[in-house]
Formats: C-alpha cells, structure tokens, sequence
C-alpha cells in the first residue's frame, strides 16, 4: 500500500510540471538495485535575458537490478529512460522527454520531444561525471542539437550538482541542482 501511495503522488505532480528539455540528471554511475525515488530542485541561471531563469522542480522513480535500470522523471517533461552499466565505472543511459501539453506551431498541433544520450563516469565514490547530447524538436522553434556536462556528488541519500547545456542555435544554460534519494 506504502509504494502504491507514493506511486499516487508521484503521478499526481507529474501533472503539474510540463516543457521538454530535461536539465538536471541527479543519479550516479550504478544502476539502482531495487526501487529508488529521487525528489530534488534545480535553479536555473540565464546566460542572457532572453533565457528563463528560476527554479524547477525535480522527481524520478528509478528501478533495476544493478546492472539495468529503468525511470521515469519530470523536470520540464515527462521522461522515460534506461541506463546499463557497462563496467564499474562507466554506464551508458538514454532516454525519451515528452510534454504532458501539445502546444501549437505555425505548422499546427505538434508533440515537441527530445532524445538523449548519456555517457556516466564515476571518478570517485562520491563524483560522478556526465557528459550528454541531445536532439530537440520543439514546434514553435524548430529543431536543434544540444550538449552538456553535469558533475553530480553524493553525499549519503543527497546529490548535489551543477550542469551545463548549450544549443546549436542559443546561449548555455546553467544549472544547480540537490535531490534527496528515498
């Protein structure tokens, strides 16, 4: 009953969170064994004026065997995701992010996405390095190339991390983030 409540929630503030692009990583190199959720915030600094600034929620229910997990997070879109470990300090991950809203273009309704790929390297216990690329399809700005780098530290149930994104057409995004792992 206990995991079908948290369940509840977790789908409960899925609802309210929506956009496309995820900015924040908040896991290490290892695969989770088990269950894992991770409920985190993540402020946002602009590069320039034209790019948002603020604080965005984070949540991701993770679950695997050690050596394959699978999740489901929401930053700014829902997304599903898999990561595999390939030795004990390197894991592989990739992962699909979707709005929960259609928003409309010029060219009318349309679903933006973006796909991700991830390389994870754990340079220490503690340290986790990522380094990213993305392929955004937004309907209203068209489609672009994005990269970034996230250095994620744990500290017992806490992460810390800072990232950056940049796009083939836009100014870098930069990030702080801290979740809490239950």
């Amino acid at each position: 009953m206990k995991v079908f409540a948290r369940f509840v929630v977790l789908i409960s503030v899925l609802f309210v969170l929506s956009a496309c692009v995820p900015v924040a990583m908040l896991e290490m190199t290892k695969p989770v064994e088990g269950q894992q959720f991770t409920v985190g915030l993540t402020g946002v600094v602009a590069v320039n004026e034209e790019t948002p600034v603020g604080g965005l929620p984070y949540l991701a229910y993770r679950w695997g065997d050690g050596e394959t997990e699978f999740s489901v997070s929401t930053q700014i879109g829902l997304r599903g995701g898999i990561k595999q470990r390939v030795t004990d300090i390197f894991s592989v991950a990739g992962g699909l992010t979707v709005p929960w809203v259609i928003f409309s273009g010029s060219d009318g309704p349309a679903i933006p996405f973006t796909a991700d790929v991830a390389l994870l390297v754990q340079a220490t216990p503690e340290l986790t390095l990522i380094g990213r690329g993305m392929f955004a399809y937004l309907s209203d700005l068209g489609r672009t190339w994005m990269g970034g780098a996230n250095l994620v530290y744990s500290q017992g149930p806490w992460l810390f991390e800072g990232g950056f994104l940049f796009s083939t057409d836009g100014d870098p995004i930069v990030s702080a983030s801290a979740g809490y792992r239950f």
